[in-house]
């Protein structure tokens, strides 16, 4: 988040304020435009591919969560060795590679579709390989990063991300239902192969040339020791180790909601396509409230208290969920926007308290192993969850998967206190600081 201007005067001279890093970084400026367009076709599939699967083949809330759960397993399976290999090569081949990938996996959807051919298995089956290639992309996004960015405005850079993370979530969801209800499921996800084979393309104009990587130890016992050292550094220190957990909970909890949300839409309240992705489209409004009050908040409560704040009104707006199927249409509609818009307005807040720990807590040289240790557990979390949900609804009901999610929202916050995290105000103690 970009600093106020200011004037400050030198030798009678007043010093401008730089142009935007948008403006003045052009390959950032490719490097963004690749990643918002990506963004945006994501978030329609996240409506597009569980309801080409309710409404083309009319799975339940089992096959969905595991639709849902099969994107997120490469996480927990490939991330720790995967961040070991980015280090080790260049990272911009990687995201090419990654982009190019997905254009086809997805690509084959509709293409499928259109003669006939589609099956569930190919559904089920392209959502593991977009998941693998997801993960091959996001390590290496987050390293290419820093070389595109200067330090300085590495601020401003993760800024410009998280607003079109925002307006992809607002946007792309909306528009998915739309696009379901006019061109169909299938086609739907055309759009999002499309915003990768764009992201691809943008990528190949970037000018500044990527260094060689350095010189690093080969072969399995060097991936171990890597491994090993990340996850002392993660689990031995309390503040990450209960940051992770922290996290682990809240994903669970929202990405146990998001897949039986589509479900409990359908087959319970019967709105239609248009109607649910209207409801989540206007619900993930909010997002971008929290995106401009983030700072604020975690510096007017302190970074602890605020995720403390954040993960209990998650809890809350997860409670509300089965009070839709208390009235008609129209109050679904109202108790799922009112229930999403507290949830969206929660993620961004959440982030920056949570990005900003980290950060402070752990020596940039480190950064990469604590990492590949934790993005297993964080966002492995997104593959257990839609499984959790889905087997409790299939046992008991879809009402009683929410409210495990809002359980598990609140013991997300006593992770928090149990790590005392709730205390960290606006840096970390030296004695809670990551040692290597």
């Amino acid at each position: 988040m970009s600093t106020p201007a200011t004037l400050e005067a030198s030798s009678g001279q007043a010093t401008e304020r730089p142009k935007p890093l948008l403006i003045r970084n052009r390959d950032f400026r490719l490097l963004w435009t690749g990643e918002s367009i990506s963004l945006l076709g994501s978030e329609i599939s996240t409506i597009a591919l569980p309801s080409l699967a309710v409404l083309i083949f009319g799975v339940g809330p089992l096959g969905v969560g595991t639709l849902v759960a099969l994107q997120w397993i490469p996480y927990v399976l490939l991330a720790p060795v995967m961040g070991v290999f980015t280090d080790w090569l260049r990272r911009k081949p990687l995201m090419q590679i990654a982009n190019v990938a997905r254009f086809i996996i997805l690509g084959s959807l509709p293409l499928a579709a259109l003669f006939g051919q589609l099956t569930l298995t190919q559904l089920y089956l392209a959502a593991v390989l977009k998941g693998i290639f997801d993960v091959v992309f996001q390590l290496a996004y987050q390293a290419y990063m820093s070389h595109v960015v200067d330090r300085p405005d590495m601020i401003e850079g993760n800024a410009n991300t998280q607003v079109s993370r925002s307006v992809a979530l607002v946007l792309g969801r909306s528009a998915g239902g739309g696009l379901i209800s006019a061109i169909g499921a299938a086609r739907a996800i055309a759009a999002d192969a499309l915003s990768y084979l764009v992201a691809a393309v943008c990528l190949f104009f970037i000018r500044k040339p990527e260094p060689e990587p350095q010189p690093a130890p080969r072969g399995v016992g060097a991936v171990l020791a890597d491994l090993k050292s990340g996850v002392r550094l993660t689990f031995g220190n309390r503040v990450l180790r209960n940051l992770t957990l922290m996290a682990t909970f809240g994903n669970m909890a929202v990405s146990l909601t998001l897949a039986m949300i589509i479900v409990f839409a359908y087959k319970n309240l019967h709105l239609s396509a248009g109607q649910l992705g209207l409801a989540l489209g206007i619900g993930s409004v909010p997002i971008l409230l929290g995106a401009a009050l983030s700072r604020r908040v975690n510096q007017r409560l302190g970074m602890g208290r605020t995720l403390v704040f954040t993960h209990a009104l998650l809890g809350v707006a997860f409670l509300l969920l089965p009070t839709a199927a208390l009235g008609g249409k129209g109050w679904a509609i109202i108790v799922i926007v009112l229930s999403q818009g507290i949830a969206s307005l929660t993620v961004p807040i959440a982030n920056v308290g949570i990005m900003t720990i980290i950060q402070k807590a752990t020596p940039m040289q480190a950064m990469g192993r604590v990492g590949g240790v934790a993005l297993p557990f964080v966002w492995g979390a997104n593959a257990l969850g839609p499984m959790l949900g889905s087997a409790i609804a299939v046992t008991f009901t879809t009402v009683v998967a929410f409210l495990l999610a809002s359980a598990f929202a609140f013991l997300a916050v006593a992770w928090i206190l149990v790590g005392s995290i709730q205390l960290i105000i606006d840096d970390v103690p030296e004695d809670l600081k990551v040692v290597i």
